[in-house]
């Protein structure tokens, strides 16, 4: 249950609410428990947690966040691509809100309705979520999504990344601390990879909530009963809700002990490592036999940035131009070959004069017409 404020957490609430009068038509901005949840990711700082809420009061002026649940509708195909629904609460009265991953081609999806009509409908579902919280005087949301056909062509598809971080930044930005817990089921090797990529635009406290599961079994059942009453959990996770597909029993009462620390996860099987040698360069080459094939890479370093290109031929013909990438940071994108020849990737250590560098990367090639997520 929520937990009163301090005297000293008070004060500094009441500090706050006097210094954000001229934006009091943003109702929350007069309420205690969202002054309060802002305050704790800036460490009690009032100056900073003003500062953060109103450039959110100018966001969501420039944004039409305010009526954008009035004023918006959601494109239907959209819709069935990215389903979710609220299921019921948790044990504190958080909204618990199912989503199960469709199959779908990021790329297609952008083309169609490009970043700025994306970045809309990404904006109306949050703030559509956030209403489920508010109808309910909480602050947070329990999520739980099924990963089964979460796949590394989808990850690493052109802007699917950059989109996804951007929505991302704005949570962090304009909805701090508003997760609960976040429970991925199902989640296939390459969802760490994923994991890995946001993990440094997450705040530490919210970062911590987050569990990947492989699988949906007794330890997953386990885990959610100690948040959630059976009857406000579908069957599929252990319940009693009738909601969504039955749940698997054989797969219910299996009891292998799994974590869900995104960190006990195996990396992804394809990950390979190698030494990029001091000056020195590493070529992938791959022969394409037929255009419209995809090559999807992800790749990071240790403690060295390293540089990367993509060509095609014999006389290099540029299709990615040279990049330096900082170390650590796990970089995925992909391209679609227009015409058949060999193609190739190119990481070069020429910036490090003297030190090696520890490479890790993965590539995947799907020819045209690859069934995975093309719908």
């Amino acid at each position: 249950m929520a937990v009163a404020p301090t005297p000293a957490q008070q004060e500094a609430v009441n500090k706050l609410k006097e210094q954000l009068v001229d934006i009091a038509s943003w109702e929350e901005t007069t309420q205690d428990n969202f002054l309060l949840r802002w305050l704790k990711t800036r460490d009690m700082d009032v100056e900073k947690t003003k500062e953060g809420l109103l450039q959110t009061y100018k966001w969501r002026q420039d944004n039409k966040i305010d009526s954008i649940l009035q004023e918006y509708t959601a494109d239907p195909e959209l819709v069935k691509l990215f389903p979710y629904q609220i299921v019921g609460h948790d044990k504190e009265n958080c909204p618990i809100l199912i989503h199960d991953v469709q199959k779908h081609n990021p790329k297609k999806i952008i083309d169609k309705y490009g970043k700025e009509g994306l970045v809309k409908f990404a904006d109306y579902n949050i703030e559509k979520i956030a209403q489920a919280c508010r109808d309910k005087n909480v602050q947070q949301i329990f999520i739980i999504i099924d990963a089964k056909k979460f796949t590394f062509k989808q990850m690493t598809a052109p802007g699917a990344t950059e989109l996804a971080l951007d929505e991302v930044k704005r949570l962090e930005t304009h909805y701090p601390d508003g997760l609960k817990q976040l429970v991925v089921v199902n989640a296939p090797k390459v969802a760490k990879l994923a994991y890995k990529i946001v993990k440094p635009f997450v705040a530490e406290n919210t970062i911590k909530r987050v569990k990947l599961f492989p699988k949906c079994n007794a330890k997953v059942q386990k885990f959610l009963l100690q948040y959630i009453d059976a009857d406000q959990l579908p069957e599929k996770y252990g319940g009693t809700q009738k909601t969504g597909e039955a749940g698997d029993k054989a797969l219910l009462e299996d009891d292998e002990d799994i974590s869900g620390n995104p960190e006990d996860m195996d990396d992804a099987e394809d990950m390979v490592e190698a030494k990029v040698a001091a000056g020195k360069k590493l070529k992938l080459e791959y022969q394409i036999d037929q255009p419209q094939t995809q090559i999807c890479w992800s790749f990071q370093t240790d403690d060295r940035e390293i540089g990367f290109s993509v060509y095609t031929g014999e006389k290099e013909d540029i299709i990615v131009p040279y990049q330096k990438f900082g170390s650590l940071s796990l970089q995925n994108s992909s391209i679609t070959c227009e015409k058949a020849g060999k193609y190739t990737l190119c990481f070069n250590n020429k910036e490090n004069r003297f030190r090696s560098t520890t490479l890790s990367y993965m590539v995947s090639i799907f020819p045209p017409g690859s069934a995975d997520d093309d719908e």
